[in-house]
Formats: C-alpha cells, sequence, structure tokens
C-alpha cells in the first residue's frame, strides 16, 4: 500500500507533468496560428510596412528618382505647407470624407438589414448589390461622367421630369464635389453593407424572439438589441470608410482631373504629381506621411467615440 506521504509527491508530480502538457499544446497551437498568418505577414511587411517606412525616410530627401537622395531635414514639410495646392487638397479631401462618411456607414446599415430578411430572391439582390465593387475604377468614373453630363445624362434627365433646371455637376466647383461623392457612394457602400450584413447574422435570434414576447415592437428591438450588437462591425466600418475617404484617387482623377477650379483636388492626387510628373519625391513622401497621420488621428479619434457611447 502507498503510503500518505508519498501521495502529496505524486499529486505535485502529475500537475507539473499536466502542466507542462498543457504548456506544449498552447505552444502548438500559437506557432499553427503564426504559421496561417505568415503568408498575410510577409505580404504585409513587403508591400505595407516597408514601403511606409521607405517613404518616412525619404520624406527628409531631395530625391529626382535618378539622382543620389540628399538629407535636407524638414525642408519638404515646410515645403508642402507653403504650397496652396497642398493647403487646398487636404481641405477638398477632408470635404469629400464629410460628404461620404455617414451616407455610407448609414446606407450601408440599411441595405444590410434590408437584405437580412428571409424573402425570396434576397441572395440574388445581394449579388446585384454587391456588383458595382468588381467594377473598375476608371469604368466607374467613365459611367458616371456621362450620367452626369448636363446635356445628355441621365441625372438632369430625371432632374428636368420633376422640374429642376439642368447642373452642370462635373463644370460647378460647387456640385463637382457632391457629384463625387454620389459616384463613390453608389460604388462603395456594398462592403459596408456586407459587414453589416455579417454582423446582423451574427445576432442570435433568440433575443428578438425574447424581446418581441415582452412586447418590443420593431424599432424597440433595432434600439435596444440591434444597435448595440453593432457597435464592433460599426467602429470597423466607419473606421474603414473615413480611410478609404482620405484616400480617395482614381474617381476624382478619372472624372474630373482635380477640377474645375481645383475643387476636387484631393491628397493623393498632389502625390501623384509631385512623384510621377514634377519628379520631386520628397514632397510627394512627405504629403504621404501626412496623410497616414491624418488617416491615424481620425480613425483614433473616432474610435474612442465609439468606445464611449
Amino acid at each position: 500500500m502507498t503510503s500518505l506521504a508519498t501521495q502529496p509527491a505524486g499529486r505535485s508530480r502529475a500537475r507539473r507533468a499536466s502542466a507542462q502538457e498543457g504548456g506544449a499544446v498552447r505552444s502548438g497551437m500559437t506557432l499553427a496560428a503564426y504559421l496561417f498568418l505568415s503568408p498575410y505577414l510577409a505580404l504585409f511587411i513587403a508591400f505595407m510596412l516597408l514601403p511606409t517606412l521607405a517613404a518616412i525616410g525619404i520624406s527628409f530627401m531631395r530625391w529626382d528618382i535618378l539622382g543620389t537622395p540628399e538629407f535636407i531635414g524638414l525642408d519638404n514639410y515646410r515645403q508642402i505647407f507653403a504650397d496652396p495646392l497642398f493647403l487646398t487638397a487636404i481641405k477638398n479631401t477632408f470635404y469629400f470624407v464629410f460628404l461620404t462618411a455617414i451616407p455610407m456607414v448609414v446606407l450601408g446599415l440599411a441595405l444590410a438589414m434590408l437584405l437580412d430578411q428571409k424573402l425570396k430572391g434576397t441572395a440574388f439582390v445581394r449579388t446585384v448589390v454587391f456588383l458595382p465593387y468588381v467594377v473598375m475604377v476608371s469604368t466607374v468614373g467613365i459611367l458616371w461622367g456621362w450620367l452626369f453630363d448636363k446635356g445628355t445624362g441621365l441625372v438632369n434627365y430625371y432632374l428636368t421630369t420633376i422640374g429642376i433646371e439642368p447642373v452642370a455637376w462635373l463644370k460647378d466647383p460647387h456640385w463637382s464635389m457632391p457629384a463625387l461623392a454620389i459616384t463613390t457612394i453608389w460604388w462603395t457602400v456594398n462592403t459596408n453593407m456586407i459587414i453589416f450584413l455579417a454582423a446582423l447574422q451574427d445576432i442570435p435570434e433568440e433575443l428578438h424572439d425574447a424581446a418581441t414576447l415582452d412586447g418590443a415592437g420593431p424599432w424597440q428591438r433595432f434600439v435596444y438589441i440591434t444597435l448595440p450588437l453593432l457597435r464592433p462591425a460599426m467602429a470597423l466600418v466607419t473606421a474603414l470608410t473615413i480611410i478609404n475617404g482620405w484616400r480617395v484617387f482614381g474617381q476624382a482623377y478619372v472624372m474630373t482631373q482635380g477640377g474645375p477650379e481645383a475643387s476636387t483636388f484631393v491628397i493623393v492626387q498632389y502625390i501623384y504629381l509631385a512623384a510621377f510628373q514634377n519628379f520631386e519625391m520628397g514632397p510627394a513622401a512627405a504629403a504621404g506621411v501626412v496623410l497616414l497621420l491624418i488617416t491615424l488621428v481620425f480613425s483614433l479619434a473616432q474610435m474612442k467615440l465609439m468606445k464611449a457611447i
């Protein structure tokens, strides 16, 4: 018979063996997780992190691509902030974000709730709604350039049927940015819809059923069940919308080339002109760093605001 004195030692050894086995399992799971993440991490480092670090370094250089980079400190930053065109680009991009951010979030949620209904043909409608996102930006720009044409565009045609005079959407500085915002919302709101739709389908139906039994109507269920549970998705969608808004370029370049009167000239177009037309890589990189900082500030502020709500 085993003595009582040896029993605690045996249990201690068993606990140590169990702990070692658990640690080995956790280490194996961690290694497996990193292995699955490694392709994405490799692409992220190669095409995001390293170019970003290189751009930060170039922003302190004078470099025309062909010559040898020369360190000049903060001169590139002083140059771009003294350039009225860069300040105009910041103002225009902020205006674009203001025009698109709220409609993109609200319409994305509305479409997701509409397509979350269990109705016949919903899958087909989801495909149709998402379809614009796969269209190339050049095609989107050309298509909406035709639609917004003052003389032959369908937008003005339908406006005249309700008694509104035709608008020179892409030729009037007051209307060019709203036209660009409408185009972008049509083109990209479906990505927000997909994120919201996935979040809606993760909400347990039992919560809605219980609230219905307690007498809650559709609006009460939306306010007290759906919206609180959608907060993580709301934060993600808002952050992505703001970041993508500050990075707008393709549709503006195709539809208006930054005009009229620089009313749609945005930050990324400033970077494009500085780098690939004027071959001033230093100011272009400095503008890119400023754009990075702006998106970080707006994203962090928005995330803190969402946590406080």
